[in-house]
């Protein structure tokens, strides 16, 4: 049995698709790390003789690995991993996808230690989530191609590990949708699905990892206090005979207690669906949870 302080989670940029550099740079995600998935598909197919109903045995297609990893947010470094314009901002056109190698390590009641090197590591849906009272959590969906037993396994001291107090909670976070700030905010999630792909040729492995069909978008729960995201949600539509709904610019802003800030800047925000939450409640606040797509989102990272 392991547990509390017999595991290791890191991970490290890769030069080309499944590739370290020479000296990697292995860094800790963050903090309260939580592994939701760590599966090989081997995708077997089973082969039978015409004259027997048992199988006679199985053999492999595609391999396709898949990692789930989330924690904390205490830093921007996985900005490297989600957007591929060299951790800075999305794509605007085809490019390799980045791609990286994971370390995960349990020690065993006898001391030894059974690692796993999740190679060729693409990131294909990412989630940065605010929830009040608690900590910002970043959650990333990765597929991997190949899973070897030489990597060299990085030491405890080779390892950057963030400090709790680089954390980012609740309180340090501000929100503003077309210059309307969010004070009342209750959750609110930044989602990017389809960041990446494999292509594939002959082998059994992903030849490399490309930019994928991106899908930027917005969630929100706020205590509802003013007309205006229900008026941009209903009444900002143009009653031509071609209706569109009007786009806004959103930002969100998460500060430590260190003093850094991580801005994202929402670009065309535009309402896909709109509801009233416990309007009928003795208890509780009416709320409006708000569902927007978005074109683009850009980071800013600021240090103290």
């Amino acid at each position: 049995m392991t547990g509390a302080g017999s595991a290791t989670a890191a991970y490290a940029v890769e030069n080309a698709y499944g590739e370290l550099p020479a000296d990697p740079t292995w860094r800790q995600p963050g903090i309260d790390v939580v592994v939701s998935d760590l599966t090989v598909q081997q995708a077997l197919e089973r082969s039978r003789h015409p004259d027997s109903p048992l199988p006679a045995g199985s053999r492999p297609r595609d391999f396709e690995g898949g990692l789930g990893v989330e924690w904390t947010l205490t830093d921007a470094n996985f900005h490297d991993l989600v957007f591929a314009d060299n951790g800075e901002a999305l794509p605007t056109s085809p490019m390799r996808a980045p791609s990286a190698t994971w370390y995960f390590a349990t020690q065993l009641p006898d001391g030894s230690t059974e690692p796993r090197t999740p190679t060729g590591t693409i990131v294909t849906d990412a989630e940065i989530s605010y929830e009040r009272a608690s900590d910002i959590r970043v959650s990333l969906t990765m597929l991997y191609g190949f899973e070897p037993d030489d990597v060299t396994a990085p030491t405890a001291a080779d390892i950057q590990q963030p400090s709790e107090a680089d954390a980012f909670s609740y309180h340090g976070a501000s929100f503003a949708v077309d210059g309307l700030n969010q004070p009342l905010m209750q959750s609110a999630t930044i989602s990017l699905a389809g960041l990446s792909r494999f292509r594939r040729g002959q082998g059994r492995h992903p030849y490399d990892a490309v930019t994928g069909a991106i899908e930027p978008a917005f969630s929100t729960d706020a205590i509802f206090s003013s007309r205006d995201q229900l008026a941009a949600a209903i009444d900002d539509v143009d009653a031509s005979d071609y209706e569109e709904i009007g786009k806004v610019p959103g930002e969100v802003t998460f500060e430590n207690g260190q003093g850094d800030t991580i801005k994202y800047a929402l670009a065309d925000l535009q309402p896909t669906s709109y509801s009233w939450a416990d309007l009928v409640a003795p208890d509780t606040d009416l709320s409006e949870p708000i569902d927007y797509h978005v074109t683009d989102v850009t980071p800013t990272v600021t240090t103290a």
